[in-house]
């Protein structure tokens, strides 16, 4: 009789697991299926009825959960991607798309450090010249400050993602913040090659051209002041035309800086002014000078 009863709920157990396997079969196609017809939000149900009607004892691999969190992703369901990826890691499973898509969905949450943490693992771990990740990188490390990174992963970018005037500003800049004004220089030359109204660039040339110029002057006319000669006076003459020229390309920019960036008019103003008393203008310097106050 016991063993009777005992192959009886062995025979129950084994045609409840061959039913339970079947079912999963069932519901994984069902979602491959939905998914394939891009029906994703019917593929997530079907993943989950499949999730539902697994056990511990059948050990679902990472990969399962992967799938299923792309297809949840492509549902727009992003916090079950989230969650889906997370078992997925939790069995040691990685893939490139997988970090790609948690790198957008982080983004889209504005959610910056878990969106470094996902691309610097794809980045670490696959594609590093993937110019999207690259180019995002660069663009956050910018962001929060570490410098040395960021120089470090421009250097990895390919040139046609280096070569966009955002990310050639964002490498003006942090060059700026370093004080290497030799990239500054050509860096700022470029930019303007590309877009002739940057900002940035012009500001750059503008402040550069006048600085160098105004020492030029004042090195000219402390010569003349020791040495009040004829000849010092023609030399004089023959450098202020010189100076007088490149003054006139500073004022050429910060015309154009004070039509497209009229908020930082008091600051160019004062540039302005000064070139102005330089030429003899005099009212021209004070009708900038007054901006300047």
């Amino acid at each position: 009789m016991k063993t009777g009863n005992f192959l009886l709920i062995l025979f129950i157990q084994i045609t409840i697991g061959c039913g339970t396997s079947k079912n999963l079969t069932s519901y994984r196609e069902n979602a491959q299926n939905a998914e394939a017809a891009g029906n994703y939000a019917e593929a997530v149900v079907a993943w989950k009825n499949y999730f539902s009607q697994s056990s511990p004892e059948q050990g679902l691999e990472g990969d399962v959960y992967a799938l299923a969190a792309k297809t949840a992703y492509k549902a727009s369901e992003t916090e079950l991607a989230v969650s889906w990826f997370d078992q997925a890691r939790y069995r040691n499973y990685a893939d490139a798309e997988m970090y790609s898509i948690l790198a957008e969905i982080f983004r889209e949450q504005n959610n910056l450090s878990k969106e470094l943490s996902a691309l610097e693992f794809l980045a670490d771990n696959y594609d590093t010249k993937n110019p999207e990740v690259s180019s995002r990188l660069f663009s956050i490390y910018y962001e929060t400050d570490m410098g040395m990174k960021a120089l470090d992963v421009w250097e990895k970018m390919p040139t046609e993602t280096r070569s966009t005037e955002e990310n050639l500003e964002k490498w003006f800049l942090l060059n700026k913040k370093l004080n290497n004004e030799e990239v500054c220089d050509s860096v700022s030359l470029v930019l303007l090659g590309q877009n002739p109204d940057n900002i940035e660039a012009l500001d750059w040339n503008a402040k550069k051209i006048y600085n160098q110029t105004e020492e030029h002057y004042q090195r000219e006319m402390a010569k003349y002041e020791k040495n009040k000669t004829r000849r010092q006076y023609r030399l004089l003459l023959d450098e202020l035309d010189k100076v007088t020229a490149d003054f006139k390309k500073a004022l050429e920019y910060f015309e154009k800086l004070w039509e497209l960036d009229s908020g930082s008019r008091r600051e160019y103003a004062s540039y302005m002014a000064n070139i102005y008393v330089r030429f003899n203008e005099e009212q021209k310097a004070v009708y900038y000078r007054r901006f300047a106050e």
